[in-house]
């Protein structure tokens, strides 16, 4: 009876569950081999199928989480309409500014050497600098990260552009680090000693000059002097670097009112009026046709007020593969300039070797401490060609 039972409920069960395929006799053990084959087969293709899809997924997000597209718009609008610039795609792109371990912008063909923007030089000048007639002029080592050998640094922190993201942002960070360095230089100067180390925000650029002088797709450290002159910029706390362009100001309010505010999780933000600006009094370029013009003018800007803003060409192995301890040597031409630096420093070897003290943006584990050395008088990545510089206001 037991067995009978059994039997009566597999049968019902049989009956109520979905028969996909029609179930073969048990006694046709060539139906079976060939109905088990069917299913092995078929099972597989859904895992393969499955494996697929989910691979797909987790390599997009990963790609999707780590970069990010930027089209740059050809017209670029400056905010206070003076100024109205069409950059081609094919010219030089002053800033691709990407972590050396990753590829930079693709190279430009042209092989002409300009500020990204290109168009005259902005520029409010006061006063003159004492106007030196030789290198002789200047001490054979100067570096303000150990000033007059007194172990003191004057500069500021290195940073790093690309966190949390990669961002094309080394025009703003190169701008806002050798303006950092020299108000604590002048704060040096005039009060003697370095006071509080203040870190202005590259955020601040990003987010007012989105439509005007710079992006993440690179941008004009001459506009962003131009910008600060006129309104001002707040420190690294009022306005974390986030790499990216947040949208949040883009309605009923100005980027220039709003670069001081506080966020809460839920992504409401509250603008903080009232918060510290730092100014400048006066800002423009090198004025200088060659290589030799550049040494002399670059050496006169950094000895008597702080380091300063220069382009210059980064897609060579050399650089890429820097690890820091040498000087980079290279004798190859290159095309134009891709990148935007902060010089802080020269120093010339025992055996005579003139050189450059580089900063980078792309963090302490870059190079040397984030710094690099490279060959002065030679025009090495085009680095001798285009200068910048700000004065601050104590």
């Amino acid at each position: 009876m037991a067995s009978s039972a059994t039997g009566s409920r597999r049968s019902e069960l049989g009956t109520q569950l979905p028969l996909l395929h029609q179930r073969p006799s048990l006694t046709d053990s060539t139906t079976k081999r060939r109905t088990n084959l069917r299913y092995l087969t078929m099972d597989t293709q859904r895992v393969q199928l499955l494996s697929t899809i989910f691979v797909s997924m987790v390599v997009g997000c990963l790609v999707a989480s780590c970069f990010i597209s930027v089209e740059r718009d050809p017209t670029v609008d400056f905010t206070k309409g003076d100024f109205l610039h069409r950059v081609r795609q094919e010219d030089d792109i002053l800033a691709s500014c990407t972590d050396a371990g990753l590829v930079r912008n693709k190279e430009r063909p042209s092989g002409k050497v300009k500020w990204f923007l290109g168009g005259p030089d902005p520029e409010v000048r006061l006063e003159s600098l004492p106007g030196p007639r030789s290198i002789n002029d200047f001490p054979k080592n100067w570096d303000w990260r150990n000033y007059s050998g007194t172990g003191l640094s004057l500069t500021t922190a290195v940073m790093n552009q690309m966190l949390p993201r990669p961002c094309g942002s080394c025009w703003a960070f190169a701008t806002v680090s050798s303006l950092s360095d020299r108000i604590r230089i002048a704060h040096y100067k005039k009060y003697g000693h370095a006071g509080p180390e203040v870190v202005l925000s590259p955020q601040v650029l990003l987010d007012c000059g989105m439509r005007s002088f710079g992006s993440c797709s690179g941008g004009d450290p001459r506009y962003a002097h131009k910008w600060i002159y006129e309104n001002g910029i707040v420190d690294v706390t009022c306005n974390p670097y986030i790499a990216s362009h947040p949208s949040w100001f883009a309605v009923g309010e100005s980027c220039e009112e709003t670069q001081c505010r506080t966020c809460s999780s839920d992504g409401v933000c509250r603008v903080l009026k009232n918060a510290r600006k730092y100014h400048i009094s006066e800002f423009g370029t090198l004025n200088a046709t060659t290589p030799e013009e550049f040494e002399i003018e670059a050496m006169n800007e950094i000895y008597h007020r702080g380091p300063i803003v220069a382009s210059m060409y980064s897609h060579s192995k050399e650089y890429v593969n820097y690890r820091g301890g040498y000087i980079l040597r290279d004798s190859k031409k290159y095309p134009g300039t891709t990148h935007v630096v902060s010089l802080v420093g020269w120093g010339t070897t025992d055996e005579g070797l003139k050189y450059w003290i580089v900063r980078n943006s792309d963090g302490m584990n870059w190079g040397e401490s984030g710094f690099f050395y490279a060959e002065r008088g030679t025009n090495i990545y085009n680095m001798e060609s285009h200068g910048a510089w700000a004065v601050p206001i104590i």
